[in-house]
């Protein structure tokens, strides 16, 4: 899918998915650094086609993996809360949750 470039930017310093089981659906909650928040909300199983995305651009662009987001006093807060779920973090910095 080529979709064109979008008429807003947003630069995101902080992203979560957000699971709603009784409505079956996700949503993407992002902050951006103007400090607004950002909600899309993702149908049924259409976040699934996201993650194939993403798994696409890591094979087509393996420095991407490279790229690293230095970690600041508020995102510890997130990453604690992360590991409380269950996820762990992968030596190449991707997120990966335990069964």
């Amino acid at each position: 899918m080529s979709i064109p470039p979008p008429q807003i930017r947003y630069r995101a310093v902080s992203m979560e998915l957000a699971a709603y089981l009784d409505g079956r659906y996700v949503e993407m909650h992002i902050l951006a650094d103007t400090g607004q928040r950002i909600a899309v909300a993702c149908d049924k199983d259409s976040i699934f086609a996201i993650q194939r995305h993403i798994e696409q651009m890591g094979r087509e662009c393996p420095e991407i993996a490279t790229w690293k987001t230095v970690m600041n006093d508020n995102d510890q807060g997130s990453y604690e809360a992360a590991t409380w779920e269950g996820w762990s973090a992968t030596s190449r910095g991707a997120a990966t949750i335990s069964q």
